[in-house]
C-alpha cells in the first residue's frame, strides 16, 4: 500500500479525532482544532508532508506535531515505510518564517574566533547596537540637563532638587498629578537612564550623580541644542566646580556657641506639656499666648541670652557666609561624619504641609487648602510618608525644606475603627514613634461616613493607648471646619515656638531604616539642643524617604513573604496560611507536633485541602511546604 499524493482528506480526519478527544473543559482548545480543520477544508493545493500544513492559517507546530504521530501510526498500521521531512531546500512551498537565518545569526551561535571570518565570507555586517539616546524635551533629556545643571559629578543631589530645575527642560509633568489620575511622571525616566549606566544611585536617602557616560551624552545634548546654562555666565567651565566634602569642618555644640556655665540645666527633650498645654486655648488675647509660650520669664530670657551667644559664636567659626557671599549659600559643618547646616532665625518660614489623601469629600478634595488660605496662613499638598499634617521650615535663600517636631495624624471614627481592624492603627503608631517628632497628635473628627459596627470597645481602648500608653496628644473635633480652627490654632503656636529659635537641619547620607532615622536624630539633639536656642530637625527628603511604609514589615508581611518564596504558594495561599498560623514559628511549632512523617506532610492539605478558588492546598504542594519548613 502507498500513500496518496495528497493527504489533506486525512489530516482533516485525523483533526476530527482530535476535536472528538477533547473534554468538555477544554473548550479554548476544541475552537482551535476546528478552526484549524475549517481552515485547511477551505485551503488549495496539496499536501503530502505535516510541514506543508504550516501555510494553512490557524496550524502551528503543535498540531503539526500531533499530525505528524497521527501520520506514523497510520503507515505502521498499514505497513508503510514512514516518510521523512524533506530537506530546508525542499520545501519551497513552505511558508517562510518571519524571521529567517541570516548570517550575522550564525554568527552568533558560532565560536567568538571565527566570527570576523564568516562574517567576511557571507558579505554580511555585524549589526550595531543603537545608543540610548532620549528624546528631545522628554524625562530623561530633562533630568540629564538639571543634573549636569546641579553639577552631579563629583557629588550627588537629591530627587528633589532635580525635579524642581527639570521642568523647564521638559515638555512632561515631572510629578504624578493623583487628582487627574496621572499615576506616573516624567521622574520615572530615572529607571532607563540607571539602567543604560548614564545615572548612578547611591546612598540612603538616594543621590543620584553622573557617570562618565552621561556626562558627555550630556554635554552633546546641550550642545546640540545651544542650551546655556545661568552659571556660565561666570565662565566657561563655572558649572564643573563641584563642593568638596573635605571643606565641612568638624563642629560639636561647643564650636557652635561657645562655652556656657556648666552648672546650667540641660533641657528635657521628653518634656512637651508646655507646648500642649497653649495649643488650644483662646487665642484672641495676645497676651496670653505670649506669657504661655514658654514656662518663665527667666527660660525667655535664657532663650534670648542664648540666641545671642550662639550667633555671636557662630559670626566667630564663620558657620554662615551669607553676609560676605552673594548667593546667601549656607555653608555645611559635620558631627560624627553627617552633614548639617545652621540656620538663623530669620532665614526661614514655617508653613503646614497637607496628606493629597486628606480631603473633605471626593467633591470637594481642596476644603483645607483654601480654608487655611482664607485665613492667610501658607500651606502646601503632597503626598506625605508619615501622617496628614506635618510642619517644615523652608530656607529663604537656599530653598530647602527640613520636618519640624510636629506631626498630626487626622482620623474620622470609623476611618479609625477600620484602621484598629485591619492593625493600620498600631503600624502608624509604630512609624510615629521613630519620627522622633516631640509632638504627635491625633486628630479625631466625631464624623463618620459609614458604620463602625461593634467596634465602640475597641474605639475607646484605641483612645486610652493613644493618650495613656504612648503619651501621644490627642485633638477631637465635630466636623472639618472645627478641625480648621484646631490646625489653625496649632499653626500659631508651631509659629510662635520657632520665633526665637534656630534650628539644625540634618543631611545624613547611609541611613539603612527608620531606626537609624530617630537615632542619629538623638544624637544631635544630645549634642546641639543642651541649651533651648536649637532645634534638631531632618531635611524633608529624608523624612519623604525613609519614613515610609515600603521600610516597614510587621512579622505577618515577613511570614507572607517567606512562604511566598516557595514555588506554587501564591499570594492568595500565602495570605490564608498567614491566617492560621500567624508567625513562621507557629509553622515550625505545628510540623513538630506531628505524630508522623506522613501526617506532616498532608498538614497543609488537610487544613486548606478544602479552601475555596486560590486558597487551595493541593497534596503535592502541601509535601512541598512539608521539604521546606518541616524538616528544620
Amino acid at each position: 500500500m502507498v500513500l496518496p499524493s495528497n493527504l489533506k482528506e486525512l489530516y482533516i480526519e485525523w483533526l476530527q479525532e482530535l476535536v472528538d478527544g477533547l473534554s468538555p473543559k477544554q473548550e479554548q482548545l476544541k475552537i482551535a482544532y476546528e478552526k484549524a480543520k475549517r481552515n485547511l477544508q477551505n485551503a488549495e493545493g496539496s499536501f503530502y508532508y505535516p510541514i506543508d500544513l504550516k501555510r494553512v492559517n490557524g496550524i502551528g507546530n503543535t498540531i503539526i506535531k500531533r499530525l505528524d504521530a497521527k501520520l506514523c501510526d497510520y503507515c505502521k498500521l498499514h505497513g508503510i515505510p514512514p516518510i521523512e521531512a524533506p530537506s530546508s531546500t525542499q520545501t519551497t512551498s513552505v511558508r517562510p518564517s518571519k524571521r529567517t537565518t541570516t548570517g550575522l545569526r550564525s554568527i552568533v551561535n558560532s565560536s567568538k574566533n571565527d566570527k570576523n571570518e564568516t562574517s567576511e565570507e557571507s558579505g554580511t555586517k555585524k549589526r550595531k547596537i543603537r545608543k540610548y539616546i532620549p528624546k528631545k524635551r522628554s524625562g530623561g533629556y530633562a533630568i540629564l540637563l538639571s543634573m549636569l545643571e546641579l553639577n552631579a559629578i563629583s557629588r550627588g543631589v537629591s530627587k528633589e532638587q532635580i525635579i524642581e530645575l527639570a521642568g523647564k527642560y521638559s515638555e512632561h509633568c515631572m510629578t504624578p498629578n493623583f487628582s487627574t489620575k496621572e499615576f506616573y511622571g516624567a521622574w520615572s525616566s530615572i529607571s532607563a537612564l540607571k539602567k543604560h549606566s548614564l545615572v548612578l544611585e547611591e546612598g540612603r536617602p538616594k543621590k543620584y550623580s553622573l557617570t562618565e557616560e552621561g556626562i558627555q551624552l550630556t554635554k552633546n545634548l546641550k550642545l546640540a541644542d545651544g542650551i546655556l546654562f545661568p552659571e556660565e555666565s561666570d565662565g566657561p567651565n563655572a558649572y564643573f566646580a563641584s563642593r568638596n566634602d573635605s571643606s565641612e569642618l568638624t563642629a560639636n555644640l561647643t564650636d557652635l556657641r561657645g562655652e556656657y556655665d556648666k552648672e546650667e540645666d540641660i533641657c528635657d527633650l521628653n518634656d512637651t506639656s508646655f507646648m500642649l498645654d497653649i495649643t488650644f486655648r483662646d487665642l484672641s488675647t495676645p497676651q496670653r499666648l505670649q506669657d504661655s509660650s514658654f514656662r518663665n520669664e527667666g527660660f525667655h530670657a535664657q532663650t534670648n541670652m542664648s540666641s545671642h551667644k550662639l550667633k555671636e559664636a557662630s559670626d566667630n567659626q564663620q558657620i554662615s557666609n551669607t553676609a560676605s557671599n552673594s548667593k546667601n549659600k549656607t555653608s555645611r559643618r559635620r558631627y560624627n561624619g553627617i552633614s548639617y547646616e545652621l540656620w538663623r532665625n530669620g532665614d526661614f518660614e514655617i508653613f503646614p504641609i497637607i496628606d493629597h489623601r486628606e480631603i473633605k469629600s471626593q467633591s470637594d478634595r481642596e476644603f483645607f487648602s483654601r480654608a487655611f488660605e482664607r485665613k492667610g496662613m501658607k500651606s502646601e499638598i503632597r503626598q506625605l510618608a508619615l501622617g496628614d499634617i506635618i510642619w517644615v521650615a523652608k530656607n529663604k535663600n537656599t530653598g530647602m525644606q527640613c520636618v519640624l517636631n510636629t506631626i498630626v495624624e487626622r482620623k474620622r471614627l470609623d476611618d479609625l475603627a477600620l484602621s484598629i481592624r485591619d492593625n493600620r492603627f498600631m503600624e502608624q503608631k509604630n512609624r510615629l514613634e521613630k519620627s522622633g517628632c516631640d509632638y504627635k497628635y491625633y486628630l479625631i473628627e466625631e464624623t463618620m461616613s459609614g458604620n463602625i459596627g461593634n467596634m465602640n470597645e475597641a474605639l475607646k481602648t484605641a483612645l486610652w493607648l493613644i493618650l495613656i500608653y504612648y503619651k501621644f496628644s490627642m485633638v477631637r473635633t465635630c466636623n472639618s471646619d472645627e478641625t480648621v480652627e484646631k490646625i489653625h490654632a496649632l499653626h500659631t503656636v508651631v509659629s510662635q515656638h520657632y520665633s526665637e529659635k534656630d534650628i539644625l537641619v540634618i543631611f545624613p547620607n547611609d541611613l539603612k531604616n527608620q531606626d537609624d532615622y530617630k537615632r542619629v536624630l538623638l544624637q544631635f539633639r544630645r549634642e546641639f539642643e543642651r541649651k533651648s536656642g536649637i532645634e534638631c530637625c531632618h531635611n524633608l527628603e529624608c523624612f519623604q524617604e525613609l519614613m515610609g511604609k515600603s521600610d516597614l514589615k510587621t512579622v505577618g508581611e515577613l511570614t507572607i513573604h517567606v512562604l511566598m518564596l516557595v514555588k506554587g504558594i501564591s499570594l492568595e495561599k500565602a495570605v490564608a496560611i498567614q491566617e492560621i498560623f500567624p508567625t513562621l514559628n507557629n509553622v515550625l511549632m505545628a510540623y513538630k507536633t506531628c505524630s508522623s512523617e506522613e501526617e506532616a506532610k498532608l498538614l497543609m492539605f488537610n487544613i486548606l485541602g478544602d479552601a475555596p478558588g486560590a486558597k487551595k492546598i493541593t497534596k503535592g504542594l502541601s509535601e512541598k511546604i512539608y521539604d521546606t519548613f518541616g524538616k528544620l
